[in-house]
């Protein structure tokens, strides 16, 4: 018997006890399409996480003070620290700003919305990378001359004033301790995200303010509270952190004392991606088991067959059927039986994974690859399971075989 005629065979068999094939099937189906839905939404995920990251920027990167450490004044970073950061490290700097943020609130009219406030340079927007569709955003001698102006984002301005052509009005900007009347200038568009707080809902709402305004306001002086920045392509923006620090460091005379932290897109990218596909594999591999669990019923199901069909084995040898030809009947049963029901539970788990998407707001990403190997998988399980049945039945004596009732 060749190979074309083994699969006949098993098809016909298959075909002849349909719901029982079935039933043997559908341990394969839970376990491949599980673990279909589970691999493309933890890609998805790890997909997702890297688009917000490259939106938020991948060479972005802060220094502020380690506020564990009990930081005393002269360890506070100034105006001259910024100076000297930007001289030292203007080969590796593309943009950078220090800022003061606060929460407040603002009223125009009748109307109060809670806000997030941030006192910028005009060098922000170069990393924070804001869309302006109204006006103009923070400009260098509104730093300078440390005026009443305001950026605020479009949903913000429709809440407060019910339109976005709200370029020239005035709102109050109210805080714990200060208040503040600065007049709009620019409205950006709002693009929810991770880092907004505001991905699959609403997004908190931000006021850029000049820093220097801010700093006024709240009698800060030449301190410097955090410092934001955006590094050339190319630039080790570990390495170039920790000389940054050091040079502060030396400023102030406390190295050694950790006085200074420092965040980088590229390592937390890093580190979230490691996260996200330790988490897939581990929740893949939960969901894996219910393959073993699949496999152990197609053995089982196939010792039955090779039980019910030990009269025909033992015609099959008596005609001439060599040990082989019965190994490969069964074996090709039992990967048939487990490639088809890794094909359903491919296409479930693919639908699955859109389905729970919606809920969960993670759009899936199934790859070829994923698909391959899920079938080759459940191949594979059917001919690791099927392997001791089918040599079962070759090993039938055709003498016995044709005794048995």
């Amino acid at each position: 018997m060749n190979f074309i005629e083994s699969i006949k065979v098993a098809i016909s068999a298959i075909w002849v006890n349909k719901m029982r094939s079935l039933l043997t099937m559908l341990g394969i189906i839970i376990g491949i399409s599980s673990v279909i839905a589970v691999v493309a939404l933890g890609q998805g995920s790890k997909n997702m996480m890297n688009k917000e990251f490259e939106s938020f920027g991948v060479n972005r990167a802060a220094i502020w003070h380690n506020w564990r450490k009990n930081p005393t004044s002269k360890d506070y970073m100034n105006h001259e620290d910024l100076k000297a950061l930007r001289r030292a490290f203007e080969k590796e700097i593309s943009a950078m700003s220090h800022y003061f943020d606060t929460t407040g609130e603002i009223v125009a009219g009748k109307e109060k919305k809670s806000v997030y406030i941030y006192g910028v340079e005009h060098e922000y927007n170069n990393i924070d990378k804001k869309e302006i569709i109204k006006g103009r955003y923070l400009v260098e001698g509104d730093i300078k001359a440390k005026r009443n102006v305001v950026v605020i984002d479009e949903e913000l301005a429709l809440d407060i004033f019910g339109r976005t052509n709200v370029l020239g009005e005035r709102i109050i900007v109210n805080t714990r301790t200060n208040s503040i009347s600065p007049v709009i200038v620019g409205i950006y568009k709002n693009k929810k995200s991770l880092f907004s707080g505001g991905f699959g809902g609403n997004s908190p709402k931000y006021l850029y303010l000049p820093v220097s305004t801010v700093e006024k306001m709240f009698g800060v002086g030449d301190r410097v509270y955090m410092v934001e920045m955006n590094l050339k392509q190319g630039v080790n923006i570990e390495e170039t952190l920790n000389k940054m620090i050091k040079l502060l460091e030396r400023r102030h005379g406390n190295a050694g004392k950790d006085k200074y932290r420092s965040y980088n897109a590229e390592s937390e990218m890093e580190s979230v991606n490691k996260i996200t596909s330790v988490m897939t594999m581990v929740v893949g591999a939960i969901a894996a088991i219910s393959l073993l669990v699949g496999g152990i019923g197609v053995m089982n199901i196939m010792l039955v067959s090779v039980t019910e069909r030990t009269r025909e084995i033992g015609i099959r040898k008596a005609i001439g059927a060599r040990h082989r030809d019965i190994l490969l009947q069964f074996l090709v049963e039992a990967v048939i039986i487990s490639g088809i029901g890794g094909m359903i539970g491919t296409i479930l788990g693919i639908g699955f994974s859109y389905i729970i998407s919606n809920f969960i707001k993670i759009p899936p990403t199934v790859s070829p690859m994923t698909i391959l190997i899920a079938w080759v998988f459940s191949a594979g399980v059917g001919i690791f399971f099927g392997i001791y049945p089918a040599n079962k039945a070759a090993k039938l004596d055709p003498i016995e075989a044709l005794r048995y009732e």
